[in-house]
C-alpha cells in the first residue's frame, strides 16, 4: 500500500515537472481606461431653480388624464390613486386598506416638503413609450407625477420636466382631490 503510494507520488511529480516546460505564460490584460465623467443628469436634485407655474389652461382634462396615466402605469400594477393635477401612488393590496382616500392622502402629506432643502429632492424621469408624456418618480416610495408633453414646450429638458412635475405635484400636496381609484376590481371615479 504504502509502495502505491511512492510510486504514484512519484508520478505525479514527474508529471508535473515535465509540464511546467511547455506551458507558455500569456501576459495579463491591461485594464481599460476608467469610464468617462459624466454630468448631472435629470436623476439629481435641481439647484437654485425657480417654481414652474402650472397654467388652468395646460391642466389635462380628468378623462383624458386618466386614459394617460393607465398607460404610463405597468398593467401588473392594478392599485393605484390618481389626484387632480397628475399625482398617482400605487399601492400594494390597496383592498387590505380598509380606506383607501385616507391612506393616500396620508402618504401624500407624509412626503411633502416641510422646508426648502426638503423641496429639493432627487428624481427619476420615464419617457414612455405608448403615450406622449413623462412620468416623473421621486421623495416616497410609489409616488410619481405625470406630464403630457403638450403641457410644456418642445425640446424641453429633463430638468425643466422634472421642476414641472415638482410643481403639479406640489398641487396635489396643497389642494389634495383624488379623482380615481383603481383596484383589481375596476377603475372608481370620486
Amino acid at each position: 500500500m504504502i509502495k502505491s503510494f511512492l510510486l504514484s507520488l512519484v508520478c505525479l511529480v514527474l508529471l508535473l515537472c515535465s509540464c511546467e516546460n511547455k506551458v507558455q505564460k500569456a501576459p495579463v490584460p491591461v485594464l481599460p481606461d476608467a469610464p468617462p465623467i459624466t454630468t448631472k443628469t435629470a436623476n439629481q436634485p435641481i439647484q437654485n431653480s425657480t417654481p414652474v407655474p402650472v397654467e388652468s389652461e395646460s391642466t389635462i382634462e380628468p378623462k383624458k388624464l386618466l386614459s394617460y396615466v393607465q398607460v404610463a402605469i405597468i398593467p401588473i400594477y392594478k392599485d393605484w390613486v390618481l389626484f387632480e393635477n397628475g399625482t398617482y401612488i400605487i399601492f400594494d393590496n390597496i383592498d387590505t386598506i380598509p380606506d383607501v382616500q385616507k391612506a393616500a392622502l396620508e402618504q401624500l402629506k407624509a412626503y411633502t416638503p416641510k422646508t426648502v432643502l426638503e423641496s429639493n429632492w432627487d428624481f427619476t424621469i420615464s419617457d414612455l413609450d405608448d403615450t406622449d408624456g413623462w412620468s416623473v418618480y421621486g421623495n416616497g416610495y410609489g409616488i410619481y407625477t405625470f406630464v403630457h408633453a403638450t403641457e410644456l414646450s418642445p425640446g424641453v429638458s429633463p430638468l425643466q420636466v422634472g421642476a414641472y412635475a415638482k410643481t403639479k405635484r406640489a398641487l396635489d400636496e396643497k389642494s389634495p382631490k383624488i379623482l380615481f381609484i383603481s383596484s383589481k376590481d375596476g377603475i372608481r371615479q370620486l
